[in-house]
């Protein structure tokens, strides 16, 4: 039941599947903010998402997988970092 077509494909709460970059687990909330605002200021979509005392700090989503590869790729040359790609994980209420 493999789909092609990423841009349709739904997970199993009927969200389309998208990416995200993870590029940094702090416990400092201050210093995930401070990267966040860097990011943004750069141009990308950048969010914090805190839990069991880590603040990590992402660029996303993106609808396909390679655009998120192709972006930690170009954010990890600008900032030194060494991101990787997850799934999008919509923020619980």
């Amino acid at each position: 039941m493999a789909k092609t077509d990423t841009a349709n494909k739904l997970d199993g709460n009927g969200v389309p599947v998208s990416w995200s970059v993870q590029l940094a687990s702090l416990s400092n909330r201050a210093g995930a903010d401070a990267l966040q605002k860097t990011l943004r200021a750069q141009g990308y979509n950048a969010y914090v998402r805190s839990s069991e005392g880590k603040n990590r700090v992402f660029v996303g989503p993106l609808i396909e997988r390679a655009e998120a590869e192709r972006v930690r790729d170009v954010i990890n040359r600008q900032q030194n970092l060494k991101g990787f790609v997850v799934r999008f994980e919509p923020e619980r209420a």
